[in-house]
Protein backbone atom coordinates (compact mmCIF):
# COMPACT_ATOMS: atom_id res chain seq x y z
CA UNK A 1 0.00 0.00 0.00
CA UNK A 2 1.14 3.29 -0.88
CA UNK A 3 2.43 5.84 1.79
CA UNK A 4 1.08 9.25 0.90
CA UNK A 5 3.64 11.67 1.70
CA UNK A 6 2.12 14.32 4.47
CA UNK A 7 2.06 17.70 4.49
CA UNK A 8 3.34 21.07 6.58
CA UNK A 9 0.91 24.31 6.79
CA UNK A 10 2.32 27.34 8.52
CA UNK A 11 0.17 30.76 8.17
CA UNK A 12 1.55 33.67 8.50
CA UNK A 13 -0.23 37.15 9.46
CA UNK A 14 1.05 40.02 8.52
CA UNK A 15 1.06 43.41 10.69
CA UNK A 16 -2.21 45.57 10.02
CA UNK A 17 -0.61 48.48 10.88
CA UNK A 18 1.70 50.42 9.15
CA UNK A 19 5.06 49.52 10.94
CA UNK A 20 6.40 53.23 10.03
CA UNK A 21 3.82 55.08 11.63
CA UNK A 22 4.40 53.41 14.91
CA UNK A 23 7.99 53.00 15.11
CA UNK A 24 8.87 56.40 14.62
CA UNK A 25 10.47 57.68 17.91
CA UNK A 26 8.28 61.49 17.66
CA UNK A 27 4.99 59.99 17.40
CA UNK A 28 2.90 59.35 20.09
CA UNK A 29 0.33 57.07 18.47
CA UNK A 30 -0.42 53.80 20.53
CA UNK A 31 -0.75 50.31 18.40
CA UNK A 32 -4.24 49.23 18.63
CA UNK A 33 -4.93 45.88 20.45
CA UNK A 34 -4.57 42.60 18.65
CA UNK A 35 -7.57 40.49 17.90
CA UNK A 36 -7.26 36.82 18.00
CA UNK A 37 -6.76 35.38 14.72
CA UNK A 38 -10.06 33.32 15.28
CA UNK A 39 -10.23 32.43 11.47
CA UNK A 40 -7.14 30.55 11.68
CA UNK A 41 -8.12 28.83 15.12
CA UNK A 42 -10.86 27.96 13.51
CA UNK A 43 -9.53 26.25 10.16
CA UNK A 44 -6.70 24.71 12.62
CA UNK A 45 -9.46 23.04 14.51
CA UNK A 46 -11.05 21.80 11.30
CA UNK A 47 -7.85 20.93 9.53
CA UNK A 48 -6.44 18.91 11.72
CA UNK A 49 -10.05 17.05 12.38
CA UNK A 50 -10.58 16.58 8.85
CA UNK A 51 -7.29 16.24 6.69
CA UNK A 52 -5.79 12.94 5.72
CA UNK A 53 -2.24 14.61 4.83
CA UNK A 54 -1.93 17.19 7.34
CA UNK A 55 1.11 16.46 9.19
CA UNK A 56 1.73 19.87 11.58
CA UNK A 57 0.30 23.07 12.00
CA UNK A 58 1.38 26.34 12.89
CA UNK A 59 1.29 30.53 13.42
CA UNK A 60 3.16 33.30 13.12
CA UNK A 61 1.62 36.21 13.89
CA UNK A 62 3.84 39.55 12.90
CA UNK A 63 1.86 41.96 15.29
CA UNK A 64 3.06 40.46 18.13
CA UNK A 65 6.64 41.08 16.94
CA UNK A 66 5.82 44.41 15.87
CA UNK A 67 4.30 45.18 19.30
CA UNK A 68 7.71 44.37 20.48
CA UNK A 69 9.43 46.63 18.44
CA UNK A 70 6.90 49.63 19.15
CA UNK A 71 7.83 48.79 23.04
CA UNK A 72 11.43 48.29 22.28
CA UNK A 73 11.30 51.48 20.47
CA UNK A 74 13.14 49.50 17.94
CA UNK A 75 12.69 52.29 14.80
CA UNK A 76 15.09 50.78 12.34
CA UNK A 77 15.18 47.70 10.11
CA UNK A 78 11.63 46.13 10.99
CA UNK A 79 11.56 44.76 8.06
CA UNK A 80 15.03 42.68 8.49
CA UNK A 81 13.27 41.54 11.58
CA UNK A 82 10.35 40.50 10.15
CA UNK A 83 12.00 38.47 7.60
CA UNK A 84 15.05 37.04 10.16
CA UNK A 85 11.68 35.76 12.43
CA UNK A 86 9.57 34.26 9.54
CA UNK A 87 13.11 32.41 8.58
CA UNK A 88 13.54 31.29 11.89
CA UNK A 89 10.25 29.58 11.66
CA UNK A 90 10.82 28.12 8.08
CA UNK A 91 13.84 26.55 9.20
CA UNK A 92 12.83 24.68 12.41
CA UNK A 93 9.27 23.94 11.04
CA UNK A 94 10.38 23.40 7.39
CA UNK A 95 6.70 23.57 5.80
CA UNK A 96 5.28 22.56 2.80
CA UNK A 97 2.98 25.67 1.87
CA UNK A 98 2.54 28.75 3.56
CA UNK A 99 -0.37 30.96 3.84
CA UNK A 100 -0.74 34.78 4.49
CA UNK A 101 -3.75 35.87 5.89
CA UNK A 102 -4.65 39.41 5.87
CA UNK A 103 -8.04 41.42 6.45
CA UNK A 104 -7.13 45.07 5.90
CA UNK A 105 -5.48 46.99 2.94
CA UNK A 106 -2.94 47.93 5.61
CA UNK A 107 -1.24 44.59 5.55
CA UNK A 108 -1.17 44.64 1.45
CA UNK A 109 2.58 46.02 1.31
CA UNK A 110 3.84 43.17 3.51
CA UNK A 111 2.75 40.76 1.39
CA UNK A 112 5.06 40.21 -1.34
CA UNK A 113 8.23 40.67 1.01
CA UNK A 114 6.67 37.69 3.15
CA UNK A 115 6.13 35.76 0.11
CA UNK A 116 9.82 36.61 -1.08
CA UNK A 117 11.58 35.74 2.21
CA UNK A 118 9.33 32.30 1.58
CA UNK A 119 10.47 31.84 -1.86
CA UNK A 120 14.27 32.61 -1.08
CA UNK A 121 14.35 30.19 1.52
CA UNK A 122 13.28 27.37 -0.11
CA UNK A 123 11.49 27.95 -3.37
CA UNK A 124 9.46 25.05 -3.48
CA UNK A 125 7.43 26.06 -0.36
CA UNK A 126 3.48 26.94 -1.89
CA UNK A 127 2.85 30.85 -1.27
CA UNK A 128 -1.09 31.19 -0.77
CA UNK A 129 -2.68 34.10 0.55
CA UNK A 130 -6.42 34.67 2.19
CA UNK A 131 -8.62 36.77 4.15
CA UNK A 132 -10.96 39.74 3.13
CA UNK A 133 -7.92 41.56 1.54
CA UNK A 134 -7.01 38.69 -0.85
CA UNK A 135 -10.18 37.95 -1.32
CA UNK A 136 -11.38 40.85 -2.58
CA UNK A 137 -8.25 42.28 -4.50
CA UNK A 138 -7.02 38.93 -5.96
CA UNK A 139 -6.24 39.97 -9.20
CA UNK A 140 -3.93 42.97 -8.31
CA UNK A 141 -2.50 40.86 -5.09
CA UNK A 142 -1.55 38.67 -7.73
CA UNK A 143 -0.11 41.27 -10.14
CA UNK A 144 1.70 43.03 -7.50
CA UNK A 145 3.39 39.72 -5.94
CA UNK A 146 5.25 38.04 -8.08
CA UNK A 147 6.26 35.17 -5.29
CA UNK A 148 2.56 34.78 -3.94
CA UNK A 149 1.44 31.90 -5.98
CA UNK A 150 -2.22 31.70 -5.46
CA UNK A 151 -4.96 32.97 -3.62
CA UNK A 152 -8.03 31.72 -1.72
CA UNK A 153 -11.29 33.50 -2.08
CA UNK A 154 -13.46 33.94 1.32
CA UNK A 155 -13.60 31.02 4.67
CA UNK A 156 -10.78 28.75 4.08
CA UNK A 157 -11.65 25.36 5.92
CA UNK A 158 -12.46 23.59 2.58
CA UNK A 159 -10.29 24.98 -0.03
CA UNK A 160 -7.67 23.97 2.02
CA UNK A 161 -9.07 20.85 3.21
CA UNK A 162 -8.86 19.95 -0.79
CA UNK A 163 -5.12 21.39 -1.17
CA UNK A 164 -3.64 19.43 1.46
CA UNK A 165 -5.18 16.47 0.64
CA UNK A 166 -4.66 16.95 -3.69
CA UNK A 167 -2.28 14.18 -4.67
CA UNK A 168 -1.87 17.22 -6.99
CA UNK A 169 -1.71 20.64 -5.24
CA UNK A 170 -1.86 22.49 -9.06
CA UNK A 171 -4.71 20.61 -10.59
CA UNK A 172 -6.45 21.57 -7.21
CA UNK A 173 -5.59 25.71 -7.21
CA UNK A 174 -6.49 25.19 -11.21
CA UNK A 175 -9.83 23.67 -10.84
CA UNK A 176 -11.39 24.64 -7.51
CA UNK A 177 -13.83 27.28 -7.01
CA UNK A 178 -11.99 28.95 -4.33
CA UNK A 179 -8.51 28.95 -5.32
CA UNK A 180 -7.19 31.39 -8.26
CA UNK A 181 -3.98 31.80 -9.87
CA UNK A 182 -2.13 34.23 -12.39
CA UNK A 183 -2.92 31.67 -15.02
CA UNK A 184 -7.13 31.73 -13.46
CA UNK A 185 -6.61 35.24 -14.27
CA UNK A 186 -5.78 35.35 -17.45
CA UNK A 187 -8.34 32.66 -18.02
CA UNK A 188 -11.19 35.24 -16.93
CA UNK A 189 -11.83 32.57 -13.98
CA UNK A 190 -13.37 34.70 -10.95
CA UNK A 191 -13.16 32.37 -7.13
CA UNK A 192 -16.20 31.90 -5.78
CA UNK A 193 -17.31 31.02 -1.68
CA UNK A 194 -16.96 27.66 -0.57
CA UNK A 195 -19.11 27.56 2.91
CA UNK A 196 -19.48 25.35 5.67
CA UNK A 197 -22.95 25.34 6.67
CA UNK A 198 -23.29 24.31 9.98
CA UNK A 199 -20.83 25.99 11.78
CA UNK A 200 -21.03 23.04 14.93
CA UNK A 201 -19.09 20.78 12.27
CA UNK A 202 -15.56 23.05 13.15
CA UNK A 203 -14.36 21.44 16.35
CA UNK A 204 -13.54 23.50 19.22
CA UNK A 205 -10.07 25.66 19.08
CA UNK A 206 -6.96 24.93 20.21
CA UNK A 207 -6.09 28.36 22.13
CA UNK A 208 -2.97 26.85 23.68
CA UNK A 209 -1.42 27.34 19.74
CA UNK A 210 -1.45 31.06 20.82
CA UNK A 211 0.15 33.05 23.91
CA UNK A 212 -3.09 35.08 24.56
CA UNK A 213 -1.09 37.45 26.58
CA UNK A 214 -0.72 39.50 23.49
CA UNK A 215 -4.73 39.36 22.76
CA UNK A 216 -5.53 40.83 26.39
CA UNK A 217 -6.53 44.70 25.63
CA UNK A 218 -9.29 44.83 22.92
CA UNK A 219 -12.02 45.46 25.92
CA UNK A 220 -13.65 48.26 25.77
CA UNK A 221 -15.31 48.97 29.23
CA UNK A 222 -12.52 51.13 30.64
CA UNK A 223 -14.17 50.57 34.18
CA UNK A 224 -11.76 46.85 34.10
CA UNK A 225 -8.63 48.14 32.85
CA UNK A 226 -6.42 48.15 35.92
CA UNK A 227 -8.27 44.41 36.78
CA UNK A 228 -6.70 41.37 36.14
CA UNK A 229 -9.18 39.51 33.04
CA UNK A 230 -8.40 37.32 30.44
CA UNK A 231 -10.06 38.49 27.15
CA UNK A 232 -10.84 35.65 24.53
CA UNK A 233 -13.11 36.15 21.60
CA UNK A 234 -15.91 34.39 19.95
CA UNK A 235 -17.62 34.36 16.50
CA UNK A 236 -21.47 32.75 16.96
CA UNK A 237 -22.17 33.28 13.75
CA UNK A 238 -20.94 33.66 9.82
CA UNK A 239 -22.28 36.22 7.07
CA UNK A 240 -24.03 39.69 7.48
CA UNK A 241 -27.29 40.65 4.61
CA UNK A 242 -26.76 44.48 5.15
CA UNK A 243 -24.55 46.07 2.29
CA UNK A 244 -22.92 49.16 3.71
CA UNK A 245 -21.08 51.08 2.01
CA UNK A 246 -18.09 50.82 3.67
CA UNK A 247 -18.01 47.28 4.29
CA UNK A 248 -16.76 44.20 2.63
CA UNK A 249 -17.58 41.58 5.04
CA UNK A 250 -19.87 39.29 1.84
CA UNK A 251 -16.71 39.28 -0.07
CA UNK A 252 -15.62 37.17 3.15
CA UNK A 253 -18.52 35.71 4.79
CA UNK A 254 -21.08 36.17 2.29
CA UNK A 255 -24.67 37.70 2.34
CA UNK A 256 -26.47 34.62 4.18
CA UNK A 257 -25.96 34.26 8.20
CA UNK A 258 -25.00 30.86 9.21
CA UNK A 259 -24.98 30.01 13.01
CA UNK A 260 -23.51 27.87 15.77
CA UNK A 261 -25.52 26.28 18.07
CA UNK A 262 -26.81 28.23 21.16
CA UNK A 263 -25.54 24.50 22.90
CA UNK A 264 -22.12 24.49 20.92
CA UNK A 265 -21.35 28.03 21.59
CA UNK A 266 -21.98 27.72 25.76
CA UNK A 267 -19.91 24.30 25.11
CA UNK A 268 -17.36 26.65 23.89
CA UNK A 269 -17.76 29.72 26.39
CA UNK A 270 -17.58 27.26 29.16
CA UNK A 271 -13.89 25.45 27.66
CA UNK A 272 -12.56 28.67 27.03
CA UNK A 273 -13.58 29.53 30.96
CA UNK A 274 -12.75 26.43 32.72
CA UNK A 275 -9.52 25.47 30.57
CA UNK A 276 -7.67 28.90 30.02
CA UNK A 277 -8.86 31.07 32.64
CA UNK A 278 -11.19 33.25 30.56
CA UNK A 279 -13.23 36.25 32.54
CA UNK A 280 -14.38 38.58 29.44
CA UNK A 281 -15.91 36.95 26.28
CA UNK A 282 -15.15 39.28 23.16
CA UNK A 283 -18.78 38.75 20.69
CA UNK A 284 -17.64 39.50 17.71
CA UNK A 285 -20.64 38.57 15.15
CA UNK A 286 -20.89 40.77 12.22
CA UNK A 287 -24.83 40.64 12.89
CA UNK A 288 -25.19 39.66 16.51
CA UNK A 289 -29.07 39.93 16.39
CA UNK A 290 -29.88 38.34 12.87
CA UNK A 291 -31.93 36.57 14.59
CA UNK A 292 -33.10 37.81 17.63
CA UNK A 293 -34.75 35.14 19.05
CA UNK A 294 -31.60 33.00 18.82
CA UNK A 295 -29.79 35.91 20.38
CA UNK A 296 -32.47 36.14 23.39
CA UNK A 297 -32.34 32.61 24.17
CA UNK A 298 -27.93 32.61 23.63
CA UNK A 299 -27.98 35.39 26.22
CA UNK A 300 -30.28 34.06 28.83
CA UNK A 301 -28.59 30.53 28.60
CA UNK A 302 -25.01 32.50 29.33
CA UNK A 303 -26.44 34.40 32.46
CA UNK A 304 -25.83 31.38 34.70
CA UNK A 305 -21.57 31.22 33.39
CA UNK A 306 -20.21 34.00 35.71
CA UNK A 307 -18.33 35.81 33.21
CA UNK A 308 -18.22 39.56 31.75
CA UNK A 309 -19.26 39.63 27.95
CA UNK A 310 -18.45 42.99 25.48
CA UNK A 311 -19.88 43.36 21.85
CA UNK A 312 -16.69 45.70 20.71
CA UNK A 313 -17.45 45.06 17.05
CA UNK A 314 -20.94 47.11 17.06
CA UNK A 315 -24.66 45.65 17.39
CA UNK A 316 -27.36 47.08 15.51
CA UNK A 317 -29.35 49.69 17.60
CA UNK A 318 -32.73 49.21 16.15
CA UNK A 319 -32.41 45.41 18.08
CA UNK A 320 -31.79 46.85 21.39
CA UNK A 321 -35.30 47.33 23.66
CA UNK A 322 -35.30 47.43 27.51
CA UNK A 323 -35.91 43.31 27.05
CA UNK A 324 -32.37 43.06 25.37
CA UNK A 325 -31.07 45.31 27.66
CA UNK A 326 -32.19 43.59 30.59
CA UNK A 327 -30.79 40.27 28.88
CA UNK A 328 -27.57 41.86 28.33
CA UNK A 329 -27.05 42.71 32.12
CA UNK A 330 -28.10 39.13 33.29
CA UNK A 331 -25.42 37.92 30.45
CA UNK A 332 -22.79 39.60 32.18
CA UNK A 333 -22.65 42.42 29.17
CA UNK A 334 -20.99 45.36 30.93
CA UNK A 335 -20.28 47.59 27.65
CA UNK A 336 -21.66 47.18 24.23
CA UNK A 337 -20.51 49.19 20.91
CA UNK A 338 -23.44 50.21 18.99
CA UNK A 339 -23.02 50.58 15.01
CA UNK A 340 -24.41 53.86 14.66
CA UNK A 341 -22.25 55.71 12.02
CA UNK A 342 -23.99 58.68 11.42
CA UNK A 343 -26.48 61.17 13.21
CA UNK A 344 -27.74 62.04 9.57
CA UNK A 345 -30.85 60.02 8.46
CA UNK A 346 -30.02 61.02 4.70
CA UNK A 347 -26.29 59.49 5.21
CA UNK A 348 -27.42 56.12 6.41
CA UNK A 349 -30.13 55.76 4.56
CA UNK A 350 -28.98 57.24 1.34
CA UNK A 351 -24.71 56.65 1.32
CA UNK A 352 -24.36 53.61 3.71
CA UNK A 353 -27.68 51.86 3.20
CA UNK A 354 -28.02 51.16 6.66
CA UNK A 355 -31.54 49.78 7.89
CA UNK A 356 -31.54 52.91 10.85
CA UNK A 357 -33.44 55.80 12.09
CA UNK A 358 -32.21 57.96 14.25
CA UNK A 359 -34.93 58.16 16.38
CA UNK A 360 -34.32 54.61 17.64
CA UNK A 361 -30.33 55.91 19.04
CA UNK A 362 -32.11 57.52 22.26
CA UNK A 363 -34.45 55.00 23.31
CA UNK A 364 -31.66 51.70 22.75
CA UNK A 365 -29.20 54.13 24.91
CA UNK A 366 -31.83 54.98 27.43
CA UNK A 367 -32.74 50.64 27.85
CA UNK A 368 -28.51 50.15 28.14
CA UNK A 369 -28.66 52.47 30.68
CA UNK A 370 -31.17 51.91 32.90
CA UNK A 371 -29.62 48.04 33.14
CA UNK A 372 -26.12 49.57 33.79
CA UNK A 373 -24.71 48.80 30.58
CA UNK A 374 -21.96 51.45 29.37
CA UNK A 375 -23.06 52.05 25.60
CA UNK A 376 -19.98 53.09 23.09
CA UNK A 377 -20.74 54.59 19.32
CA UNK A 378 -19.16 54.15 16.21
CA UNK A 379 -19.37 57.02 13.72
CA UNK A 380 -17.96 56.51 10.33
CA UNK A 381 -17.34 60.34 8.41
CA UNK A 382 -15.90 61.04 5.17
CA UNK A 383 -17.74 59.41 2.87
CA UNK A 384 -18.15 60.91 -0.34
CA UNK A 385 -22.28 62.77 -0.66
CA UNK A 386 -21.06 63.63 3.19
CA UNK A 387 -21.85 67.26 3.62
CA UNK A 388 -20.83 69.18 6.75
CA UNK A 389 -24.90 69.50 7.63
CA UNK A 390 -24.63 65.86 7.88
CA UNK A 391 -21.64 66.15 9.90
CA UNK A 392 -22.93 68.74 11.72
CA UNK A 393 -25.88 66.48 12.28
CA UNK A 394 -23.64 63.89 13.62
CA UNK A 395 -22.03 66.09 16.27
CA UNK A 396 -25.55 66.70 17.91
CA UNK A 397 -26.85 63.72 17.35
CA UNK A 398 -23.56 62.24 19.83
CA UNK A 399 -24.08 65.22 22.66
CA UNK A 400 -27.71 64.80 22.96
CA UNK A 401 -27.58 61.08 23.58
CA UNK A 402 -24.86 60.67 26.23
CA UNK A 403 -22.93 58.16 24.85
CA UNK A 404 -20.19 56.54 27.52
CA UNK A 405 -17.96 57.02 24.65
CA UNK A 406 -17.72 57.64 21.38
CA UNK A 407 -14.96 56.71 18.15
CA UNK A 408 -15.43 58.66 15.06
CA UNK A 409 -13.28 57.12 12.52
CA UNK A 410 -12.70 58.27 9.05
CA UNK A 411 -14.16 56.36 5.79
CA UNK A 412 -11.72 53.70 4.32
CA UNK A 413 -11.94 52.53 0.97
CA UNK A 414 -11.16 49.10 1.66
CA UNK A 415 -10.68 46.30 -0.92
CA UNK A 416 -14.21 44.68 -1.41
CA UNK A 417 -16.85 47.25 -0.13
CA UNK A 418 -18.84 49.11 -2.19
CA UNK A 419 -16.91 52.43 -1.48
CA UNK A 420 -13.83 50.86 -2.47
CA UNK A 421 -15.71 50.95 -6.17
CA UNK A 422 -17.15 53.71 -5.65
CA UNK A 423 -14.03 55.86 -5.17
CA UNK A 424 -11.89 54.17 -7.98
CA UNK A 425 -14.76 54.59 -10.49
CA UNK A 426 -14.66 58.66 -9.21
CA UNK A 427 -11.36 59.10 -8.94
CA UNK A 428 -11.46 59.41 -5.39
CA UNK A 429 -9.04 58.05 -3.64
CA UNK A 430 -5.96 60.76 -3.41
CA UNK A 431 -3.32 58.99 -2.36
CA UNK A 432 -3.10 54.89 -3.13
CA UNK A 433 -0.65 54.09 -0.73
CA UNK A 434 -2.65 51.41 1.06
CA UNK A 435 0.19 52.08 4.18
CA UNK A 436 -2.94 55.06 4.59
CA UNK A 437 -5.70 52.85 4.57
CA UNK A 438 -6.11 53.65 8.23
CA UNK A 439 -9.43 55.13 10.29
CA UNK A 440 -7.08 58.38 11.04
CA UNK A 441 -6.57 59.03 8.42
CA UNK A 442 -8.63 60.34 5.52
CA UNK A 443 -7.48 59.00 1.86
CA UNK A 444 -10.75 60.19 0.11
CA UNK A 445 -11.23 63.65 -1.73
CA UNK A 446 -14.89 64.03 -3.58
CA UNK A 447 -17.36 66.37 -3.20
CA UNK A 448 -17.71 67.81 0.62
CA UNK A 449 -14.86 65.96 1.46
CA UNK A 450 -11.83 67.77 2.38
CA UNK A 451 -8.96 64.74 4.04
CA UNK A 452 -7.62 67.59 6.05
CA UNK A 453 -10.94 69.23 7.37
CA UNK A 454 -12.11 65.68 7.95
CA UNK A 455 -9.28 64.43 10.18
CA UNK A 456 -9.33 67.47 12.08
CA UNK A 457 -13.12 66.98 12.61
CA UNK A 458 -13.07 63.46 13.06
CA UNK A 459 -10.53 64.44 16.40
CA UNK A 460 -11.82 67.36 17.71
CA UNK A 461 -15.32 65.85 17.51
CA UNK A 462 -14.04 62.98 20.04
CA UNK A 463 -12.50 65.84 21.88
CA UNK A 464 -15.80 68.01 22.45
CA UNK A 465 -17.88 64.54 22.80
CA UNK A 466 -15.74 62.54 25.24
CA UNK A 467 -14.28 65.51 27.27
CA UNK A 468 -16.05 68.78 26.91
CA UNK A 469 -19.22 67.43 26.89
CA UNK A 470 -18.88 64.59 28.59
CA UNK A 471 -22.46 63.27 29.71
CA UNK A 472 -21.38 61.16 33.03
CA UNK A 473 -19.80 63.64 34.03
CA UNK A 474 -22.40 65.80 33.49
CA UNK A 475 -25.03 64.16 35.72
CA UNK A 476 -22.00 63.79 38.40
CA UNK A 477 -20.58 59.94 37.63
CA UNK A 478 -17.37 61.13 38.00
CA UNK A 479 -16.49 57.96 38.80
CA UNK A 480 -17.52 56.19 35.63
CA UNK A 481 -16.08 59.22 33.49
CA UNK A 482 -12.89 58.61 34.93
CA UNK A 483 -12.02 55.39 33.96
CA UNK A 484 -12.49 56.29 30.22
CA UNK A 485 -10.40 59.48 31.31
CA UNK A 486 -7.34 57.89 32.80
CA UNK A 487 -7.30 55.44 29.65
CA UNK A 488 -6.63 58.31 27.87
CA UNK A 489 -3.66 60.02 30.01
CA UNK A 490 -1.96 56.13 30.62
CA UNK A 491 -1.95 56.16 26.74
CA UNK A 492 -0.72 59.68 25.74
CA UNK A 493 0.59 60.76 28.30
CA UNK A 494 0.93 64.55 26.91
CA UNK A 495 -2.57 64.53 26.59
CA UNK A 496 -4.07 68.31 27.88
CA UNK A 497 -7.52 67.52 27.87
CA UNK A 498 -6.97 64.42 29.13
CA UNK A 499 -4.91 65.18 32.64
CA UNK A 500 -7.53 68.17 32.68
CA UNK A 501 -10.58 65.95 32.77
CA UNK A 502 -8.77 63.58 35.11
CA UNK A 503 -8.17 66.30 37.34
CA UNK A 504 -11.88 67.63 37.31
CA UNK A 505 -12.94 63.57 37.93
CA UNK A 506 -11.20 63.46 40.53
CA UNK A 507 -11.74 66.24 42.00
CA UNK A 508 -15.67 65.86 41.58
CA UNK A 509 -14.75 62.94 43.63
CA UNK A 510 -12.97 64.04 46.68
CA UNK A 511 -9.37 62.85 45.71
CA UNK A 512 -7.41 66.12 46.51
CA UNK A 513 -4.29 64.94 45.82
CA UNK A 514 -4.63 62.67 42.36
CA UNK A 515 -6.57 65.75 41.64
CA UNK A 516 -3.76 68.11 42.07
CA UNK A 517 -1.15 66.09 40.56
CA UNK A 518 -2.95 65.83 37.65
CA UNK A 519 -3.58 69.67 36.87
CA UNK A 520 -0.23 69.96 37.38
CA UNK A 521 0.12 68.20 34.56
CA UNK A 522 -2.39 69.75 32.27
CA UNK A 523 -1.19 72.97 33.17
CA UNK A 524 2.63 71.76 32.27
CA UNK A 525 1.12 70.49 28.60
CA UNK A 526 -0.97 73.41 28.17
CA UNK A 527 2.18 75.72 29.16
CA UNK A 528 4.53 73.96 26.51
CA UNK A 529 2.40 73.01 23.73
CA UNK A 530 0.55 75.90 21.57
CA UNK A 531 -1.83 73.32 19.82
CA UNK A 532 -3.48 72.41 23.09
CA UNK A 533 -4.21 76.21 24.02
CA UNK A 534 -5.34 76.71 20.58
CA UNK A 535 -8.15 73.94 21.00
CA UNK A 536 -8.39 75.13 24.60
CA UNK A 537 -8.96 79.13 23.26
CA UNK A 538 -11.51 77.25 20.29
CA UNK A 539 -14.16 75.27 22.04
CA UNK A 540 -13.52 78.39 25.11
CA UNK A 541 -12.18 76.23 27.98
CA UNK A 542 -10.59 78.00 30.44
CA UNK A 543 -8.71 75.48 32.01
CA UNK A 544 -6.86 77.87 34.19
CA UNK A 545 -10.44 79.30 35.83
CA UNK A 546 -11.87 75.58 36.15
CA UNK A 547 -8.54 73.75 37.55
CA UNK A 548 -8.87 76.76 40.34
CA UNK A 549 -12.59 76.35 40.94
CA UNK A 550 -13.40 74.41 43.98
CA UNK A 551 -15.01 71.11 43.93
CA UNK A 552 -18.07 72.57 44.77
CA UNK A 553 -18.39 74.29 41.34
CA UNK A 554 -18.18 70.86 39.43
CA UNK A 555 -21.76 70.24 38.72
CA UNK A 556 -22.97 70.65 36.54
CA UNK A 557 -20.28 70.70 33.84
CA UNK A 558 -22.35 73.29 31.66
CA UNK A 559 -19.27 75.85 32.50
CA UNK A 560 -16.65 72.60 30.32
CA UNK A 561 -19.26 72.75 26.87
CA UNK A 562 -18.28 74.21 23.70
CA UNK A 563 -18.88 77.90 22.82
Amino acid sequence: MKTLPMKKLLFVIPPYFNAADYLDKTRAAVLPAFTIPYGILSMEAYLRAQCARLEDLRLLDLNVTLKRLVEERAVDGYEDVFRAELHAVLADFQPDIVGVSALFNSSFGYIQTLAQAVKAFCPQILTIAGGGLPSAAFKLMLEACPDLDAICKGEGELPLKALLDADDPAEVLAAHKSWVTRDGVQAGKVPAHSFIANLDEIPQMNYAMLDLDHYNNRGIDKKYTDQPKREMAIHTSRGCPFLCVFCSNPSLHGQDVRFMSVERIIADVTRMRDDFGMTVLMLEDDHFFHDKARAKTLLRAMADLGIRCEFPNGVAVYAIDEEVAELFSKAGVSAVALAVESGSDHVLNHIIKKPLKKKLIRPAVEALRKFDVRSHVFIVTGLPGEQDEHRQETLEMLIENGFDWVHVYLAIPIFGSRLYDICVEKGYIENTDNANFVATRSVIRAPGVDPVKLEAYAYETQLRVNFLENYNMKIGRYDLALNYMKNVVAKYEDHAFGHLYVALCYRGLGDAAQAAFHAAAAREVFARDAWWRTLAERYGVDYESLLAAPAAGMAPLSALSAA
